[in-house]
């Protein structure tokens, strides 16, 4: 894959592509999870963003598919728009480890601009304003059923959302 990115590559997206097809192929073996990944993968290549894995996880867990993309499919989505603003930098970083029945997940990416929080909720940045607020409501709501916790951090330009389950 590292090979990959130093291809010849006129607008970037040749290279991108074909890193992330040969990353493909070195699967969890988590139907659900790669499912998730591949779709939000190929979402960002398009848009010439990197998204790094690091993965560690069973075939089966405790958990349904239905609550993975709405957990994945938020967090990859927020951190996609966010990176989407940057000129470089334009990468996530995503850590997913399942541990005796805890699944732990880290989304990471830069972002520009202020996040804005009130209370204990960050403002979107999103231009729908029907859009606004709901992907980590909908994920907390997730997190509730299995006793999961969210950790919300931001360092200098590095917005970082871990998560906690016990699956």
């Amino acid at each position: 894959m590292k090979e990959a990115t130093k291809l010849y590559s006129p607008d970037g997206l040749r290279r991108i592509t074909i890193a992330t097809a040969i990353g493909l192929l070195w699967g969890t073996e988590n139907i659900d999870i790669d499912s998730i990944l591949n779709f939000k993968i190929q979402e960002a290549a398009q848009q010439k963003i990197k998204i790094a894995l690091d993965l560690s996880i069973p075939e089966k867990m405790s958990i349904a598919s239905f609550d993975l993309a709405i957990i994945l499919g938020n967090l990859l989505d927020n951190a996609i728009e966010a990176v989407a603003e940057m000129e470089k930098e334009r990468q996530i970083k995503t850590k997913i480890n399942y541990d005796k029945g805890r699944l732990i997940i880290l989304v990471e990416n830069p972002y520009q601009d202020e996040r804005v929080k009130v209370g204990n909720r960050y403002l979107t940045t999103n231009k729908e304003s029907s859009q606004h607020g709901l992907g980590l409501e909908n994920v907390k709501s997730v997190l509730q059923k299995y006793d999961g916790t969210m950790d919300i951090t931001q360092r200098g330009n590095i917005f970082s959302v871990s998560l906690l389950l016990f699956v």
